[in-house]
């Protein structure tokens, strides 16, 4: 649980709908027929203000990771128009670009949002994000307004993929996770204890519906799947992937999340404002576990599966620049580190090691922990990939394998996979002088059988080895491959979206 969650109370579901009568009644009567027509997310949160076309912004998100994937300037063109000017669906009147060109209206310039502004100190930019999107797009380097700034990359060393790579992962990474993050914070800013903060709430409400897209909304139920686009998709992905939740199981991230959605817009309800903004607080902690677990999954395979391929860079440089200003605020050398190893034109040189030991040191100031976060595991989901545990001894959530909590003389944040892995091998030898004789006994036994076996070959008559025509045998792969991770296989776009 992150540090986030214990300070905030945990809302069951069985409660949501006692709770949402008490919202309502908070509001006014227009609002509430509002309400009645919005369809709930996750059946948890219903909205009570339209939100249909924020939410349905994942629909130019689908087009344009559609028309990136042609790999070509035709291409590249097209999916810029979306991203620039939207789709043509009734009543749009934002598009993805505007959640970055806007955020400084929309948050006062930082005033409203604290979150929003440690990333512009950060990027000396307060388009920041439009910034480093449109250099994706054009192939360039991008030109941060301050000369102070970090994060600056070129995207020269990328080609068709990489760079369709880092727009397809940068678009709900950095203009999406902000504008959400940030409609939280300027709620629980503009709160009021003498009113029914119905301005308040519509922002609260946006932020949702932003957070979770209009494809992962559709039945009222989430897809826990991950089909759809945005943030609560990567929290799915993620989850699988990181050993913290089974194939087809809500995320625990997601699962806090809603119920926190849910908590801060009732104390909005009710003026509670101090609870508000420890409700923003912890929803943005834990918004940040998916973008941790991206730099570690996409530095894992860069760096331990040695594969390079464009899209994996890509997808590592669009994870490393959502993190980075946080981690920053945290230690501006393990900022400096991450950067020098995952920006692109170095990961590939870059080492898994040293930016997943900069960022577990960073667990604590960021409000998340090792079992938030989790470790890659292989294809099952029963255990980890070799070098990819996760600290203080976490297993993944479908091992059989006993949890081992660690010792008191150990830190609970950066522990090596090595030691983890060696707790789990030594957790029911140690004391157990029933081991020792079975070992002991074992060995005489395949010593006895391995000299019997030998003597039979030394009496056996010698005979020509059968000849064999090498090129005509076909490789046998003894031992199946586990673990490698397909880095396309989320947000599959539909066929009838690529023309």
């Amino acid at each position: 649980m992150t540090a986030g969650t214990s300070s905030v109370p945990t809302i069951c579901i069985c409660c949501v709908a006692a709770m949402l009568t008490k919202s309502s009644t908070a509001t006014t009567a227009t609002v509430s027929r509002a309400m009645a027509d919005q369809k709930s997310f996750l059946s948890v949160y219903t909205p009570s203000t339209d939100v249909d076309t924020i939410a349905s912004l994942d629909i130019d998100q689908r087009s344009i990771v559609a028309r990136l994937a042609k790999g070509n300037s035709k291409g590249f063109a097209e999916a810029r128009h979306f991203y620039e000017n939207g789709g043509t669906y009734a009543g749009q009147t934002r598009t993805i670009q505007s959640l970055s060109t806007g955020a400084q209206q929309e948050f006062l310039g930082g005033a409203y949002s604290t979150t929003f502004l440690e990333y512009t100190d950060y990027y000396g930019d307060m388009d920041y994000a439009d910034t480093w999107i449109s250099a994706a797009f054009d192939g360039g380097e991008t030109q941060f307004r301050a000369s102070t700034s970090h994060g600056s990359v070129d995207f020269g060393n990328f080609d068709y993929e990489g760079r369709a790579a880092a727009v397809r992962w940068g678009i709900p990474l950095l203009n999406v996770w902000m504008y959400v993050v940030g409609l939280l914070e300027k709620a629980a800013y503009d709160c009021n204890t003498t009113s029914d903060n119905a301005n308040q709430i519509a922002d609260w409400d946006k932020a949702v519906a932003l957070y979770t897209g209009s494809e992962a909304r559709k039945d009222g139920n989430g897809n826990t799947e991950g089909t759809g686009y945005f943030i609560y998709t990567l929290a799915q992905v993620e989850c699988y992937k990181f050993g913290t939740c089974k194939k087809g199981e809500l995320s625990p991230i997601n699962k806090s999340i809603f119920e926190i959605f849910h908590d801060g817009k009732n104390n909005l309800s009710y003026g509670n404002c101090a609870l508000v903004k420890n409700n923003a607080l912890a929803i943005k902690q834990l918004m940040t576990v998916p973008l941790v677990q991206g730099v570690i999954r996409s530095m894992y395979i860069l760096d331990n599966q040695d594969d390079s391929q464009g899209t994996t860079q890509g997808m590592a440089a669009a994870f490393a620049a959502a993190v980075l200003p946080l981690v920053y605020k945290c230690s501006e050398g393990s900022a400096t580190a991450i950067h020098n190893d995952v920006a692109p034109g170095k990961a590939i040189r870059g080492s898994y090691e040293v930016v997943k030991a900069a960022l577990e040191r960073n667990y604590e100031c960021l409000g998340i922990d090792c079992r938030d976060v989790g470790g890659l595991v292989n294809l099952h989901g029963e255990w980890y990939l070799k070098g990819a545990e996760a600290c203080n001894n976490i297993k993944p959530v479908t091992s059989s394998i006993k949890y081992v909590p660690p010792s008191s003389s150990t830190s609970s944040y950066g522990n090596s996979a090595q030691s983890n892995s060696n707790a789990y091998a030594t957790a029911n030898t140690s004391n157990n002088p029933s081991f020792y004789i079975i070992l002991a006994v074992s060995f005489g036994v395949m010593t006895f059988v391995l000299g019997f076996i030998l003597a039979c070959i030394c009496v056996k008559t010698k005979k020509t080895p059968k000849e064999v025509n090498i090129e005509k045998v076909a490789p046998v792969n003894i031992i199946p491959e586990v673990g490698t991770l397909n880095i396309d296989e989320e947000f599959v776009v539909p066929e009838k979206d690529i023309v």
